[in-house]
């Protein structure tokens, strides 16, 4: 158990090193400074993609509620037809 917990520690160890050997070009490359030629791009809108999102989200609560609101309907039928059964069955011997 222990020759395995001690492997488990290593490969550990070594993934972790190769994560940061393999990360560092890339660190290094980000903090170069390039400059900027040239006119710049024009930014997307953000106005219609929160608009989209927003709507997305009030349409799937709007469904939810109406899913939930069916099925409380459901429920409610089934206990008013549960309820008819008992009453009409009257009192056991």
């Amino acid at each position: 158990m222990k020759t395995i917990r001690s492997l488990a520690r290593a490969l550990s160890l070594v993934a972790w090193f190769a994560a940061l050997f393999a990360l560092s070009p890339g660190i290094a490359l980000a903090q170069e400074f390039q400059k900027v030629e040239g006119a710049l791009r024009p930014e997307l809108p953000s106005v219609p993609f929160v608009a989209a999102a927003y709507g997305f989200i009030w349409i799937a609560i709007l469904i939810y509620v109406l899913a939930v609101a069916r099925g409380l309907s459901k429920v409610r039928q089934d206990l008013a037809e549960l309820r008819r059964k008992i009453d009409g069955a009257g009192p056991r011997p």
